[in-house]
C-alpha cells in the first residue's frame, strides 16, 4: 500500500476560484496588505539563510493570493541591518493607515526584533502572530493543518511533533477545540511513540526527522508541515523518503500545507473586509482503512491507496445551504 498524496495546490485552486467573486467588492476599496520579510546578511549562518529562503517563498505565495482577491500588496524586504526603530516605525505606520487591512510578518524575525512584533494591531493580525492578543485562535498554518486532519479524525489520536512550537501548539489547541485527542511530542520526547497514534502531524521543520520507526501503514494521514530549502535548491520535509510511502495518505512537500495556509489566509481576509458571514471551506469525508484492514493490505502486498480525496467544499454563496459540519471536516506545507 503506498501513500496517497493530498494536494494542497488543488485545495487552493478551488478556494481561489470560489473567492474570486469578491474581487469586484474588494478592488474598488483600494485596500492594501503589507507583507514584511527579512533578508539574511552575507555573514549569517547557512541555516539562517535557508530559513530566510523559505520565508521568501512563502511571502511570494501570499503576494499572489492577496493580489488575486483585489488587494494591492506592499511586499517589504527589510535588510539585515534594519534597526529596531526602523522596524517599529514600519509597524506603527501600517497600524495607523486605514487602507492597510492586514499585516503579515514573515517568521522568524531576527531575535533582536522579535519582541517588536507585538506592536502589531491585533485587528490587522490575520495570521495569528500575537498569541493571546490575537483575534485568531491560531496561525493560518495550524488552521490549515487542522482542516486536513479533520476528515480522518473520528475516534483518532493525533501525534503532533513539535507540539511546543508556534505552529504545533496552535494545532494542539485547534484539535482540542474539536475534541480530537492529541499526543503532543517535542524535543526530548521519544518520537517513536508517534507510531502508536492514528494520525501524525509534524511541525518540527527538521529535514527527514521521521522514519519508518515513526510512520506506519495504519496511519490514516500524515501531515508534513516541514519546508526546509537545501543548498542544492531542493526542498525537504520532515518525513524521510523511506517513510513517505507508508501511510494511507500524506501531504507532499512542496505542494501540501503551504497552499492550504494560503487558502486559510484568503478566507480570513475576505471575511474581515467583504463578508463577515463567510463560512469556512471544508474538505468532505475522506476514505481510510482501520488498523486491521491496513495491516492486512500491507501483508498481502496490495499497493493502492484506499480511495481518492474529494476537493474542498467551499463556503456557500449567500442564500444557499451551508455545508454539513461534523467530525469529518477538513481544510502552501508548501
Amino acid at each position: 500500500m503506498s501513500g496517497h498524496q493530498l494536494s494542497g495546490r488543488a485545495v487552493l485552486s478551488q478556494v481561489r476560484e470560489e473567492l474570486a467573486r469578491y474581487h469586484p467588492v474588494i478592488a474598488p476599496q483600494n485596500l492594501r496588505v503589507a507583507v514584511l520579510r527579512f533578508e539574511p546578511g552575507p555573514e549569517d549562518p547557512q541555516a539562517w539563510r535557508l530559513r530566510m529562503e523559505a520565508s521568501r517563498i512563502s511571502a511570494e505565495q501570499k503576494v499572489r493570493a492577496f493580489t488575486h482577491l483585489g488587494f494591492a500588496v506592499d511586499h517589504v524586504v527589510l535588510p539585515p541591518t534594519v534597526s529596531p526603530a526602523e522596524f517599529a516605525a514600519r509597524l506603527d505606520a501600517a497600524n495607523a493607515d486605514p487602507a492597510v487591512s492586514a499585516v503579515i510578518i514573515q517568521f522568524p524575525p531576527p531575535a533582536r526584533l522579535a519582541a517588536l512584533v507585538h506592536r502589531l494591531n491585533p485587528a490587522k493580525d490575520i495570521d495569528g502572530l500575537l498569541d493571546e492578543r490575537s483575534l485568531q485562535r491560531a496561525c493560518a498554518t495550524a488552521d490549515g493543518i487542522t482542516r486536513i486532519v479533520a476528515p480522518f479524525a473520528e475516534g483518532a489520536t493525533v501525534a503532533v511533533i513539535g507540539a511546543r512550537g508556534f505552529v504545533g501548539s496552535g494545532v494542539v489547541r485547534l484539535l482540542a477545540d474539536r475534541q480530537i485527542a492529541t499526543l503532543p511530542l517535542d524535543q526530548g520526547d521519544d518520537l517513536r511513540r508517534a507510531a502508536r497514534a492514528d494520525i501524525v502531524v509534524s511541525t518540527a521543520g527538521i529535514p527527514h526527522l521521521l522514519t519508518p520507526n515513526h510512520i506506519r501503514p495504519h496511519h490514516r494521514v500524515v501531515v508534513d508541515s516541514g519546508f526546509s530549502p537545501r543548498p542544492d535548491g531542493t526542498v525537504a520535509g520532515d518525513i524521510s523518503p523511506q517513510a513517505a510511502t507508508l501511510p494511507q495518505h500524506i501531504t507532499p512537500v512542496p505542494g501540501g500545507v503551504g497552499p492550504v495556509e494560503m487558502a486559510v489566509l484568503m478566507e480570513r481576509i475576505v471575511r474581515q473586509v467583504a463578508d463577515p458571514a463567510l463560512k469556512s471551506w471544508t474538505i468532505p469525508p475522506v476514505p481510510y482503512l482501520g488498523r486491521a484492514a491496513a495491516a492486512q493490505m500491507r501483508s498481502t502486498g496490495i499497493r493502492r491507496a484506499p480511495g481518492r480525496v474529494p476537493g474542498p467544499a467551499a463556503a456557500p454563496r449567500p442564500g444557499t445551504e451551508a455545508p454539513r459540519h461534523d467530525k469529518k471536516r477538513s481544510g502552501p506545507t508548501r
